[in-house]
């Protein structure tokens, strides 16, 4: 029986390796006159700038620009104007 079994899977194993499997040269030739050629990636996106920390405008900046614009005759207009611009969607 275990020699029955034997012959069996021998025969089995030649029978698979009698298959034929195409070239590789083949599959590349076949694969390439069915799939069109890769798009080319895209461009790289060119490095953000830095920012120049130093030209960014600070507290005392804002501060000397509202004592150069609010005076107490706009104080209020102003202070409408920035409650419109919050308040705004």
């Amino acid at each position: 029986m275990k020699s029955k079994l034997c012959l069996l899977l021998v025969l089995v194993t030649l029978a698979a390796c009698d298959k034929k499997e195409p070239a590789p040269a083949d599959v590349a030739e076949k694969a390439s006159a069915t799939e069109p050629a890769p798009a080319a990636p895209p461009p790289v996106a060119a490095a953000q700038p830095a920012v120049d920390v130093d030209s960014l405008p600070v507290e005392e900046q804002f501060e000397a620009d509202a004592e150069k614009e609010l005076t107490a005759a706009n104080l209020n207009a102003k202070l409408d104007e920035l409650e419109k611009e919050i308040s705004a969607p």
